[in-house]
């Protein structure tokens, strides 16, 4: 089953940096296994059962005679049956040395190994949701409808944690440095403000939506966003970036949010007259929050993302040298890796693909993609946003 040595990366978890090694060997006719059941759905509640009376003492003594009658004779015809007659032993066959097998499910595990709780607890919640998914990835399902309110995530990322990360940050800046001032952001934000045009004085978000409730806010007063490592070039050269430098891993932030975008939305907002009737619009806060798909999805994509070589331990990644290269050129990267014996469970890594969890939704008719929410941040403007209406 085993090929030649090969070449791969390895977290050196003193150092928390990649390491390249050596040693690695292709192993055939196993695969990532997708036959574990999916956990159970939420139990819907229990009606509520009617009070049933008790019964009358005289009724109650006779039911218990005769339950005691019952139990009597069933002991009774148990002692009289004979024992069953033993089983031949079986001829014992040779042992036959197997790979252990990886479950897909197993992989939130291996991700808390590597540091990635907040990418963990989302997968699990995918794992455990009903059949949800969007063709187009843009939160219609596959029926056609928008997604139910079980289909959001309000709780598990937080905008403090999204901006310990320095390229995050980096993003989240310039937003609100310049991007909600370019022609594309006062061209939205005034086609929002027109419906208020006879307003005077100050508008505040709450008087126009539940601004508490972060989709409904973002329905009616969302007007920029900024985008994180969206595209697919984009998350390539991530990968690229995370191995070819050897400058650190794929931390909990990629593996939660992988590409994500900051959005933008009118928190207030000052109305004045003109001298010629019309409104001048000075908007004076915002609220800053992410909003980002959890799927797997390769819309676009001629080949669906690689996601690292996956085991009980964690991740390895193939050399980035065959990443870049051609399909035809690389044919290995869809196979398990070895590291030390193959018998041994924690020594195999699988290929994973976003196709490998579309797989597993058709196998099990489960699996719910989602869409999650950060909580928002108020940003008071030192510079207004101005529209004329």
């Amino acid at each position: 089953m085993a090929g030649n040595a090969l070449p791969y990366y390895e977290i050196n978890k003193l150092l928390w940096r990649w390491s390249k090694k050596d040693g690695a060997r292709l192993v055939h006719d196993v695969s990532l296994s997708m036959d574990k059941a999916p956990p159970a759905l939420p139990k819907p509640p229990e009606p509520k059962v009617p009070h049933t009376p008790r019964p009358a003492p005289a009724a109650k003594m006779a039911s218990d005679i005769l339950k005691a009658a019952g139990a009597f004779s069933r002991f009774k015809k148990w002692l009289d049956t004979p024992d069953p007659p033993k089983p031949p032993k079986a001829k014992s066959e040779p042992k036959v040395e197997t790979v252990p097998p990886f479950d897909i499910q197993e992989i939130p595990n291996a991700m808390r190994k590597e540091h990635m709780p907040i990418g963990a607890r989302l997968m699990e919640r995918w794992f455990a949701g009903r059949l949800n998914y969007s063709p187009d990835n843009n939160g219609i399902d596959q029926n056609g409808n928008p997604y139910s309110d079980d289909m959001y995530d309000y709780d598990d990322i937080k905008l403090d944690w999204v901006l310990k990360h320095n390229r995050a940050k980096i993003k989240f800046d310039e937003l609100i440095k310049s991007k909600i001032y370019d022609t594309a952001a006062l061209k939205a934000a005034k086609g929002i403000l027109e419906s208020y045009k006879n307003h005077y004085g100050l508008l505040l978000s709450g008087r126009v939506c539940d601004d508490n409730n972060l989709k409904e806010l973002h329905d009616h007063l969302e007007f920029q966003k900024m985008p994180v490592d969206t595209t697919p070039p984009e998350k390539i050269e991530d990968f690229l970036r995370f191995t070819k430098d050897n400058r650190g891993i794929p931390d909990d932030l990629y593996a939660a949010l992988g590409g994500f975008a900051f959005y933008a939305a009118i928190a207030q907002a000052n109305f004045e007259k003109t001298p010629s009737g019309g409104r001048v619009v000075s908007i004076t806060g915002i609220w800053v929050y992410v909003k980002n798909p959890f799927s797997f999805s390769d819309i676009g994509q001629s080949r669906s993302t690689y996601l690292g070589h996956w085991g009980m331990n964690g991740v390895t990644l193939a050399p980035y040298a065959f990443i870049e290269s051609k399909v035809s050129e690389a044919p290995y990267l869809d196979y398990p890796v070895a590291v030390g014996d193959m018998r041994i469970k924690s020594n195999l890594y699988y290929p994973v693909h976003n196709n490998d969890f579309r797989a597993w939704q058709k196998k099990h008719n489960r699996g719910g993609d989602f869409i999650s929410f950060s909580d928002k941040k108020f940003v008071s403007l030192k510079k207004a946003i101005v529209v004329h209406l």
